[in-house]
């Protein structure tokens, strides 16, 4: 299942900073991301150019693992990011060469 992640400041984000200004945390929080990276995963993971936000897309097996995924980042531990998980319903997916032609409601039932 691919699970898109937006991935925002916590209640210990230090305001005024950047995220490369939130201390030992960020670094944590990257090991961590290419450890699931090399995992498998986490497919594609990084901050939007604003530094106020990320993103990842994941590979995992339902949402109660994406919700674990999220708990296990040393980062979300520490309060200073939070996780907003939701499964992604793919109709064009370059990873697997699905090319949907048309929309069609029933996939959002």
């Amino acid at each position: 299942m691919r699970v898109l992640a937006r991935i925002t400041p916590g209640p210990a984000w230090l305001p005024g900073q950047p995220v490369w200004g939130q201390g030992r945390t960020v670094q944590d929080h990257l090991a961590y991301m290419r450890d699931r990276y090399d995992d498998g995963a986490l497919l594609v993971g990084g901050p939007l150019r604003s530094g106020m936000a990320g993103m990842a897309l994941l590979e995992v097996a339902d949402l109660d693992v994406a919700q674990d995924f999220a708990a296990a980042d040393p980062a979300v531990a520490a309060e200073v990011l939070t996780y907003e998980v939701a499964e992604l319903l793919p109709y064009f997916d370059a990873f697997s060469g699905l090319r949907h032609a048309a929309m069609t409601r029933a996939a959002f039932r």
